[in-house]
């Protein structure tokens, strides 16, 4: 029996399924099977073909690409890595500087070369004004509402409302609450002091309390609260966006189907919600409910605040749907200061989880590298104490914490070392980048490590040693050699308040505690990667009350 051949049994069940439709009796039943087979055959041999031809890309390129499996792409090699920045690395040392990858059927390009770096980030921006496109995501005629996924119009309009919330001005005006939120951490962390710790619970719940008072005007008591419903939840949403789950792994082999995939599970969503509370099944939910209520009760009462929630409610004014525009027109429109509602409690979610795990981990990575090289946290202690001395009279602050010089060097040298996040851009427009043609969709993701740990690029002193001085103002180098917050007009909006938290922190943890010398064979972490790069386990330290305090 051929392909489209059917035995006397099969012929009749497809017969009587046929005379169920109640089409014209002059149909023969065996002809339509023939044509329905025919036509499943044709489309799966078109879409084998269009993957046999989306592996032919970067041949096409003339660039070299990492070795792959038909159908899987690189996708074995994605999965079974911890890390895939770690990964990339490899890669780059087997294929050089600039080469591509496969996630399933998608072409990515990687590169470690910084003047193609700057023509994606910078002096071409127009052309490659969207990031990567999430793994799960709804098409383009629904755009994504929050400053991180929009692109174009959308985008400049909704980055040039929360600027402000991140000027000199107006982080002043938070600085008290940083402070508050500081203290706390410290007057607990004295109840665990000489002692073992996973200083990475205390720092993740010390970064989401600063981030509900100092953004949302909320103290939800978060630090002293083991059981808090806030923090409970919240790091039960990053725990399951942590994990390789079904859907994020569909989303990533096959990105061609990722609408649908985002619809199925958006419907899915929609018939539990019916069925069981879903805010006890999906803790995004619950948070993302929490924020809808307080976006609400803010605009009912007339209550105002100064704080990134009241910037944004001010900004309403644009009705769902609004500014559309093509995503390579935009670079010259200028665009009203409004925001929809949707808009508005899309990045308040936004706000939240785009700093609570970033600022926690590189606390993280900081207590870490103080453990680990005594002689640079004696240094740093000593210019802290110094800078703070009694008889200057300077208080710890927004603005004193950065005339700290080498706080500021000591920083940038624990981010070179430990970047967090990927660094992708995607092309909007055809255009040519240092000799390479490259197509609109294509995405271009940044090889950080290869770069912060090129001796080219950061020697003399050798990369592997921890040396901040590099970061000196006297010693040049490339401007896209350090991106520890991105580059371009799509850098990190948030880094002026997370530098500012770091500081702050870390200034008040060495004047009172010293980080103890790790544990022999402790002196290395285990990364783990899906979202973020962070420690598997967390950081475990040892903390011991200065002698003057």
């Amino acid at each position: 029996m051929n392909l489209i051949e059917l035995s006397q049994s099969q012929y009749e069940i497809f017969k009587e399924f046929i005379n169920s439709l109640k089409l014209s009796h002059s149909i023969d039943p065996i002809l339509v099977f023939k044509i329905s087979a025919a036509t499943l055959l044709g489309s799966g041999l078109a879409y084998l073909f269009k993957i046999w031809n989306s592996y032919r890309f970067f041949k096409r390129l003339g660039i070299k690409n990492v070795d792959y499996k038909f159908f899987y792409g690189n996708f074995p090699d994605l999965l079974e890595r911890k890390s895939n920045s770690n990964l990339l690395r490899e890669w780059t040392e087997k294929y050089g500087k600039t080469y591509g990858y496969f996630e399933g059927h998608l072409p990515i390009m990687v590169t470690s070369d910084l003047d193609i770096i700057q023509e994606v980030f910078i002096k071409q921006y127009s052309n490659f004004s969207a990031k990567k496109r999430r793994l799960i995501s709804p098409n383009d005629d629904h755009p994504s509402l929050n400053l991180i996924n929009s692109t174009g119009v959308r985008w400049k309009r909704m980055r040039n409302i929360m600027n402000p919330t991140f000027s000199s001005a107006k982080l002043r005006e938070l600085s008290p609450d940083l402070i508050k939120c500081t203290d706390r951490l410290i007057e607990i962390l004295e109840q665990e002091q000489e002692q073992s710790i996973n200083i990475t619970n205390f720092f993740k719940r010390f970064t989401m309390d600063s981030i509900w008072n100092c953004a949302f005007g909320v103290d939800a008591n978060i630090q002293t609260n083991q059981d808090n419903e806030y923090f409970v939840n919240c790091e039960k949403t990053f725990q399951v966006y942590g994990e390789k789950s079904i859907p994020l792994l569909i989303g990533m082999y096959f990105h061609e189907f990722r609408a649908i995939t985002f619809s199925v599970l958006n419907l899915l969503n929609k018939l539990m919600s019916k069925i069981v509370n879903i805010e006890s099944r999906l803790p995004l939910f619950w948070f993302m409910n929490r924020v809808f209520k307080l976006v609400d009760k803010r605009k009912k009462d007339g209550i105002r605040k100064r704080d990134y929630l009241q910037l944004l409610i001010d900004a309403e004014g644009v009705t769902n749907g609004d500014i559309n525009l093509k995503e390579e027109s935009f670079s010259n429109v200028q665009v009203e200061k409004k925001m929809s509602v949707d808009e508005i409690k899309q990045n308040v979610t936004l706000f939240m989880f785009a700093g609570y795990e970033t600022t926690s981990t590189m606390l993280s990575y900081s207590a870490f590298t103080l453990a680990k090289y005594q002689d640079e946290q004696k240094k740093l202690y000593e210019e802290i104490k110094a800078f703070y001395d009694p008889d200057n009279d300077i208080k710890i602050d927004s603005d004193s914490v950065q005339k700290i010089e080498y706080l500021d060097l000591f920083i940038k040298e624990v981010m070179r070392f430990y970047p967090i996040g990927p660094m992708t851009r995607r092309c909007t427009k055809r255009t040519v980048v240092k000799g390479i043609d490259i197509p609109k969709e294509l995405v271009i993701s940044v090889d950080a490590l290869s770069i912060h740990f090129d001796a080219e690029i950061w020697g003399p002193v050798d990369p592997k040693e921890f040396f901040p001085p590099r970061f000196s103002k006297e010693i040049k180098r490339h401007p896209c050699a350090f991106m520890g917050f991105g580059a371009g007009p799509r850098n990190c909006i948030g880094m002026k308040f997370a530098m500012i938290e770091l500081k702050i922190a870390l200034c008040k943890l060495l004047l009172k505690y010293e980080f103890l010398p790790l544990t022999p064979g402790k002196e290395e972490l285990e990364i783990f990667e899906i979202l973020l790069r962070i420690p598997k386990n967390g950081v475990t330290v040892t903390m011991k009350k200065r002698p003057d305090f």
